[in-house]
C-alpha cells in the first residue's frame, strides 16, 4: 500500500522525535489539525505542506504522496569504507537539488520572457 501524504509527515516527525505538540510549536496548525492531516481525515494545503516540511527539514516532496520528479527518482548511493549507507538523507538531498533545479529554471524562463 502506498504512503499517504498524512503517513509520510507522520515518519518524518516520528524521525525526527517530535510529537505532534512539538510540531503545533512550530508551526500555525493546532494539534487537532495535525493529527487529522496524519490520518488522512483532512488535506494538507499548500502552504501547510511547505510549513510543515521546513519544520521537519525536509524537501516538500519528501511529504508528498505522488510527485513526479520522487516518482521518476532512481539512484544507488555506497560509502567508502563498504558500509550500507542510510539512502534516505541521500535520497531527501537529491530531491531537494532537483526540486531547485526546476525552480530556478522557471524562474530564469521568467526573466528570459520579461526582457
Amino acid at each position: 500500500m502506498a504512503m499517504t501524504t498524512g503517513d509520510r509527515i507522520k515518519q518524518y516527525r516520528i524521525k525526527n522525535d517530535m510529537s505532534q505538540r512539538d510540531l503545533e510549536a512550530r508551526i500555525d496548525l493546532s494539534q487537532s489539525t495535525i493529527t487529522r492531516i496524519e490520518a488522512g481525515e483532512r488535506p494538507v494545503k499548500p502552504y501547510e505542506l511547505s510549513a510543515i516540511a521546513m519544520a521537519l527539514g525536509c524537501p516538500e516532496s519528501s511529504l508528498m504522496e505522488s510527485h513526479p520528479l520522487r516518482d521518476r527518482v532512481r539512484f544507488a548511493a555506497r560509502t567508502a569504507n563498504g558500509k550500507n549507507p542510510n539512502p534516505e538523507p541521500v535520497r531527501d538531498h537529491l530531491l531537494y537539488l532537483l526540486e531547485m533545479d526546476n525552480y530556478l529554471g522557471r524562474a530564469l524562463k521568467q526573466i528570459q520572457t520579461a526582457q
